[in-house]
This record gives structure tokens, sequence and C-alpha cells, in this order.
């Protein structure tokens, strides 16, 4: 199964100039943990998340109507593209210990976002589906 086809399409972005308060009433507003960080062109940049913003501006006791996205982001992220299998995507993430990938496409724009939370449930409901049939096939 490749990406393409459970990636989450709607992505909330964020462009590097923007401050770190713009971005985080974005979380808030959208219920987002992380932005990803697009450029001119809808090309994954970097990515912000709430951690970031907790330990690199509130911690510090900077002021985040100051701070750019660009001075607290994680540059050059991992992306995965959207041709990619979901058993690699998973292992990636795992090996990273990272939560989420942004999903590009064959151009490296910004196609999906994947987050170990919605593999995971991915991963549930086809264990689910499996022991159903299991059940089912099972003989008295």
């Amino acid at each position: 199964m490749s990406l393409a086809r459970f990636c989450r399409k709607k992505v909330a972005i964020i462009q590097p100039m923007q401050s770190v308060a713009e971005a985080a009433e974005q979380m808030r507003d959208r219920h987002v943990g992380a932005l990803v960080v697009v450029g001119e062109e809808p090309r994954p940049v970097g990515i912000l998340t709430d951690r970031d913003i907790v330990t690199r501006v509130v911690a510090e006791r900077k002021d985040a109507r100051a701070v750019s996205v660009l001075d607290v982001m994680s540059p050059q992220p991992v992306v995965a593209h959207v041709d990619d299998r979901l058993d690699q995507t998973f292992i990636t993430l795992r090996q990273l210990g990272v939560r989420r990938l942004p999903i590009v496409d064959g151009q490296g724009c910004l196609a999906g976002l994947v987050s170990l939370d919605d593999l995971l449930v991915l991963l549930a409901a086809e264990l689910d589906q499996t022991a159903a049939v299991v059940r089912e096939n099972r003989g008295p």
C-alpha cells in the first residue's frame, strides 16, 4: 500500500518568516501539533512542532511575536514520497525517532503529511479485521 492513499492531504503550512506567535495560533486553530514550513514553492524546507516552540521560545522566555519560524524550525526535514510503501515509512519514522513526515510528489512539492499516530490507527484497524477473519475461519 502506498502513502498516496493514506496520507493527510490537507496539511497545515507556514512560511519561514512568519512569527512563532502566528504559528502557535495556527496550531491552536487547526488542532495540530506541527506545521510544515514551505518556501516560495510548496516544497518543505522545515517542520515546526509544538515542542520546538516550548523548548526554543517559551522556555527561553523569548517573545514569540519577535521570533521567526525560521529561527526555531527543524530545517531540511526528511520526507517520504507519495509512492513509498507504508511499511517502509513506518520503519523510517521509527529509525529517525520522529512522529511526522511530510509527503512530497515527484517534483518535491508538498502532497501530504503522515504521522505515526495515523499509521498506528491504520495498523490497529488492519489487525482487527485480520482477527475477525481468523475468528470466522476457526472451526469448532
